[in-house]
């Protein structure tokens, strides 16, 4: 009887000891989850680095909220330039007004003041700009729709019919992608957009004189 009980205990402390975790698989698993990642760094602590290195002022929009996962990357040697590229992948745009760079979401790209370009100017690849293109052989019109879709959603494209221009607001580097393939559109006999008067005012009859007083 003592020699089956002591079998049956010994299989029982046998099964316990297997349905147990080993505990040098557990805390490992464990830390892995938990852990983030150690090239993460929160994109306001990088903006901040960047202000000290360049010496710029910045505003940030309270939604401002993001982790940059940085590769090969040190993020004390992220310039301005390289800054605007992480903000526009995390869809936050920048822009320099006076003497502070404001960062806002890329939705209110269109409505803040940009900078206007001009000829052979060179600016960074991600920096929101505003820019005119004169088309000379097509309407203006009619490039609109076929440009548009090239367009991210928070940019803006539209044509000046009487002068035949087309005004456009999106980062340097996209707008001047499109002026190249407006370029290679714009060829053929030039192309006379109907010009665009104020409307003729009616010309009213001048007011009559009152009559003179009785005598």
């Amino acid at each position: 009887m003592k020699t089956a009980m002591s079998a049956c205990l010994a299989l029982c402390l046998v099964g316990c000891a297997w349905a147990q975790p080993s505990s040098d698989a557990s805390p490992a698993t464990d830390s892995i989850s938990r852990s983030s990642d150690p090239g993460a760094i929160p994109i306001r602590q990088l903006i901040a680095t960047v202000s000290r290195s360049s010496g710029k002022k910045f505003v940030l929009d309270p939604r401002l909220r993001a982790d940059v996962n940085l590769v090969g990357i040190n993020p004390s040697s992220v310039s301005y330039a390289e800054l605007l590229a992480i903000l526009h992948l995390h869809g936050f745009v920048a822009v320099e007004q006076g003497e502070i760079v404001s960062v806002v979401p890329d939705a209110a790209a269109r409505t803040i003041a940009s900078p206007l370009l001009t000829d052979k100017e060179t600016r960074p690849d991600s920096e929101i700009v505003t820019d005119t293109m004169q088309v000379k052989s097509s309407p203006a019109m009619a490039l609109v729709p076929i440009l548009r879709p090239m367009l991210p959603q928070y940019a803006h494209l539209a044509a000046d019919t009487c002068n035949n221009t087309l005004i456009i607001v999106d980062t340097f580097a996209n707008v001047k992608r499109i002026e190249a393939i407006v370029r290679r559109l714009d060829v053929g006999e030039p192309f006379k957009a109907h010009a665009c008067e104020a409307p003729i005012q009616s010309r009213e009859s001048p007011p009559r004189e009152p009559p003179p007083p009785p005598k």
